[in-house]
């Protein structure tokens, strides 16, 4: 075989394996829903300055349904949120686990700014840290919004987010 043509054939491969990486990175990414219930503990740091620390919990609907990428997974997410309604802002973050009917989990930190108000609105970003199963070296940063519907009186909180919209 000469050389030229063996060059040639290296090169396809490559480009093959490099196409093929770029298109799975892509396939991580989800367009749904999150909804969720926090429950914590809530610390008044000053008056109207409050401290949660806590878990959001519920499940995610992906846009393109049955049988796509976490579609009614359950998702549990270790978190803080920093609610300061004097001046109404806020900001959160931490980590979740999506865990699939299957069992499998996808590992994801996250954080995002914004208003603690009942329907307050607040951007943010993902990065998936890992996970197992099929989603070993699932990989990638995304955007979210978080919107906190209802800030109950017993600390608790309820609310969505939509990924990547």
């Amino acid at each position: 075989m000469k050389t030229n043509t063996l060059l040639r054939y290296a090169f396809a491969i490559c480009a093959g394996f490099a196409l093929s990486g770029m298109a799975h990175a892509q396939d991580w990414k989800v367009v749904g829903e999150f909804g969720w219930f926090g429950v914590g503990k809530a610390h008044e740091v000053e008056k109207g300055h409050f401290y949660w620390v806590g878990e959001f919990s519920g499940t995610f609907f992906n846009d393109k349904g049955e049988g796509s990428l976490f579609h009614r997974a359950g998702v549990k997410c270790p978190a803080w949120f920093d609610a300061d309604f004097n001046n109404k802002k806020s900001k959160a973050g931490g980590y979740c686990i999506i865990t699939d009917l299957g069992g499998d989990q996808a590992y994801l930190t996250w954080q995002n700014a914004g208003s603690p108000e009942p329907g307050g609105r607040g951007p943010g970003t993902f990065q998936y840290t890992g996970g197992t199963g099929k989603y070993k070296g699932i990989s990638g940063n995304y955007t979210f919004v978080g919107v906190t519907q209802v800030n109950w009186a017993d600390g608790t909180t309820s609310g969505y987010s939509t990924w990547n919209r």
